[in-house]
């Protein structure tokens, strides 16, 4: 008896790890967010803001390790009759570059940021909202990237 009770225990434990193992995998799966910059000392929003298209759905996906990937629809940014896009964040002092795909030109850019930490959920609310620093690349060779401070909110829709 003992030795059927030994071997139905190892069936199950190993069952019980292939459904960790499974469910882990879809661990990673993405969720539509939402999105939005905040200017640093009042509940306006942002320059950064501007470069997000919101006609096009944002998505955060978590990794195995723990992080995040967002991808983020972009639309050009325009200061001083400049235009640029949002080109990464800087989270205290952790500078996360994206990497770019599609058009900005055409309406189909999204700006792809790996490694986010799991702070980066806020929610919508402003008050709580994470303080970055965007980066924004200008087409203008002399001014190349610039930087805006503000508080970023994401959160699942």
């Amino acid at each position: 008896m003992t030795r059927s009770y030994k071997r139905i225990g190892s069936v199950v434990l190993s069952l019980v790890l292939l459904c960790m193992l499974a469910l882990g995998a879809g661990a990673a799966s993405s969720s539509k967010v939402g999105v939005k910059f905040w200017k640093e000392k009042s509940d306006k929003e942002s320059m950064a803001n501007t470069g997000i298209d919101a006609d096009r759905d944002a998505t955060l996906t978590r990794q195995s390790n723990g992080t995040y990937t967002l991808s983020l629809p972009i639309q050009q940014v325009s200061k001083m009759g400049v235009t640029g896009y949002l080109s990464g964040l800087t989270i205290g002092d952790v500078t996360y570059s994206g990497t770019v795909s599609g058009d900005i030109s055409k309406g189909t850019a999204v700006l792809t940021i790996k490694n986010l930490p799991a702070s980066v959920l806020t929610g919508s609310d402003s008050n709580k909202a994470l303080t970055v620093t965007c980066n924004i690349q200008m087409d203008l060779s002399v001014l190349g990237e610039i930087n805006t401070t503000a508080r970023m909110c994401i959160w699942v829709k």
